[in-house]
């Protein structure tokens, strides 16, 4: 086995261990049934926690992941799940719910290094294939987990706590995987290594000299001006951190919805399929969206739009059902389609950037979101802000869609306005400047040729064809 495979499967196994969590689709019933603590403490009081804990550990993750090297930060990230779920399940009030959650969010910021670690220990030639197996992974863990949880509940082969027990083995065994990763020498910004040689013929890798302070935050800072004064990076960045930050308010509220609705009806609960169905048609999508042959610069903005639009009325759908499999649908929909467009995004997003600053673009896009989120959930949820109920919220997270939606749209309508004018002024201008009967030469690429020699392979047209002709 291949230096290169060895770490994919290493990566691979904790990734698929990390998202393996039979308890996740049902752990508001859980935690309500078998904590002692009511729906309306865990929106206003203990599920705004995360995200709050989220913000604040991924501003440190994000500064100290390439300074550790990556195998450090992926470890933590290991024992912060198994403290997260180790604590529901030993605790009993809403105290120890809100230390979940403070653990939970810590684990979910430190998952940069996940992807980063990539990027520093693999050969660039390998990323691809790596990156495939690792998002694999990940998807796949998603949805053995639903499924399993819904037919272990189905069937009544465990409850709800044997769940959560279940889920603290995975990830016991998700942690393990993590301490055989191999050390990284160099990464990107503080260890940055380059090739010299020692001896005749005999290549080593030597520090770069000392000045990691200047040094470091020179590239830091080229990385992002590179990135983020193109536009056509920051438009695709900007809707990767606003619809990210509704999606992470729709995914942290989705069961409590779901609980207030079936109160009527009382109906079996599918909140593993669910998962599992979801999981899969994203993975197939996204699999399938990369042999998609589209001029994203050309139609992006407006398929974001639209599909921004689309989501946002599945939200308030959603909060205006009054019973659950409708909700289901609703839901399964709504989070098939961000994965997918997320997966174009930051495709776009890396295409336009160098691959050294792979990690520091989105990991500043996934701060973005998550302050946007922080934001979301002062206003919305807390108790301290409107504390409004749980369908109210949802009609609000399809306002925020609908108004993304709209923007993008306009934006896009816009962008297809001015280069009509542009390429109509451009065509006016080129014409005026030529004699009636001048002779004009029209290379491949379309462009009119200065030269009128026979022997040029351009064709000659007249004043009245360069009116009809396509002139950018």
């Amino acid at each position: 086995m291949e230096k290169w495979q060895k770490i994919s499967l290493i990566l691979c196994t904790f990734g698929f261990f990390k998202e393996l969590r039979p308890s996740e689709p049902f752990i508001t019933e859980y935690i309500v049934n078998f904590k002692n603590v009511t729906s309306q403490e865990l929106i206003h009081v203990a599920f705004p926690v995360s995200t709050y804990s989220s913000l604040a550990a991924l501003a440190i993750v994000f500064l100290v992941t390439d300074f550790l090297r990556y195998r450090l930060v992926i470890i933590f990230e290991g024992l912060m799940y198994i403290l997260t779920w180790a604590i529901l399940i030993l605790g009993s009030d809403l105290e120890a719910i809100i230390w979940v959650e403070v653990f939970y969010g810590i684990a979910c910021s430190t998952e940069v290094a996940y992807y980063t670690y990539t990027y520093a220990k693999v050969e660039k030639d390998r990323y691809k294939k790596v990156t495939s197996h690792t998002s694999s992974a990940l998807y796949a863990g998603k949805f053995v987990g639903g499924l399993l949880a819904q037919l272990l509940v189905t069937f009544q082969l465990m409850n709800y706590h044997q769940l959560t027990c279940l889920t603290l083995a995975f990830s016991i065994l998700g942690f393990i995987a993590t301490l055989f990763l191999p050390k990284v020498k160099s990464s990107i910004y503080f260890h940055r290594y380059e090739r010299a040689v020692e001896q005749p013929g005999v290549p080593v890798e030597i520090p770069v000299a000392e000045r990691h302070d200047i040094s470091t935050a020179s590239r830091l800072w080229n990385d992002f001006m590179e990135a983020y004064s193109n536009t056509y990076i920051l438009k695709w960045s900007l809707w990767w951190a606003l619809a990210s930050a509704g999606q992470y308010q729709v995914v942290n509220y989705i069961q409590v919805l779901w609980e207030q609705i079936n109160q009527e009806t009382q109906l079996e609960p599918y909140n593993g399929v669910v998962k599992a169905l979801h999981t899969l048609l994203s993975a197939v999508l996204c699999l399938a969206v990369g042999y998609v042959k589209l001029r994203w610069s050309q139609w992006g903005e407006r398929l974001l739009g639209i599909l921004s639009l689309l989501q946002g009325g599945l939200l308030v759908w959603m909060a205006r059902s009054s019973y659950l499999y409708t909700a289901y649908i609703c839901y399964t929909v709504f989070r098939t389609i961000h994965p997918v467009m997320l997966t174009i995004a930051s495709a776009e997003v890396a295409q336009g950037i160098s691959k050294d600053s792979h990690g520091l673009v989105f990991g500043i896009n996934t701060f973005l979101a998550l302050l946007l989120q922080t934001l979301l959930t002062i206003v919305v949820s807390d108790e301290k802000g409107l504390a409004l109920d749980v369908k109210q919220q949802f009609i609000i997270y399809g306002g925020y869609f609908s108004v993304l939606g709209a923007a993008f749209v306009l934006a896009s309508a816009w962008s297809s306005a001015y280069l009509i004018y542009r390429k109509k002024s451009h065509r006016n201008r080129f014409n005026d400047q030529l004699p009636d009967n001048a002779g004009v030469k029209f290379c491949n690429a379309n462009e009119p040729c200065s030269l009128l020699d026979s022997s040029c392979p351009c064709t000659h047209v007249g004043k009245e064809a360069l009116m009809q002709s396509k002139v950018p």
